[in-house]
């Protein structure tokens, strides 16, 4: 049993532990996720959470602040490929 359950662990047949979070250190569920994400005490790897606002995202939580519903459309799509090859540059 024991070398089954290290053999699986951080994989997709580990039911317990978040695969995502073990491979890179972040999962996109967050605190949301159904599975554990064990947090290392110390590593070499820094996360800056919300450093890339996506600009569809940015549309829907100004809407949301101004009380109307938001319509992807209205989001330039050139304008933010170009802001995504420049942050990413």
């Amino acid at each position: 049993m024991a070398r089954h359950l290290a053999r699986i662990h951080g994989t997709e047949e580990d039911k317990v532990n978040c695969p995502f979070y073990f491979k890179i250190g972040a999962c996109r569920h967050a605190d949301r996720c159904s599975r554990i994400h064990h947090r290392p005490a110390f590593s070499q790897t820094i996360l800056i959470k919300h450093v890339y606002r996506h600009p569809v995202r940015e549309a829907e939580l100004k809407a949301a602040r101004e009380g109307r519903n938001v319509n992807p459309a209205d989001v330039d799509e050139e304008e933010a490929r170009e802001e995504f090859l420049v942050f990413f540059e």
